[in-house]
């Protein structure tokens, strides 16, 4: 995946970094914006780091869990990631 490429999601961004380890797997983790009356809204390391054999397997772990992080958001607005 591209290192810029964006997953829209209800209305957010979900922005994937993946990297390659020293040991030949991949770790990937998520941030996620969304736009505001202030301008852009930005959670950065919304995710955990995940460790996956592959790149596409990282990215996966990792945009699952921003999909959660915005569901949550978005049933509870005045809950903050920290």
């Amino acid at each position: 995946m591209d290192q810029q490429s964006k997953i829209h999601y209800k209305g957010w961004e979900i922005m994937p970094v993946a990297l390659p380890t020293s040991d030949k797997r991949w770790t990937a983790s998520c941030d996620i914006a969304r736009a505001g009356v202030d301008g852009k809204e930005m959670f950065e390391g919304a995710t955990m780091q995940f460790l996956r054999e592959t790149e596409d397997d990282a990215i996966a772990a990792a945009c699952d869990e921003a999909i959660r992080q915005i569901d949550n958001l978005i049933a509870n607005p005045l809950v903050r990631l920290a």
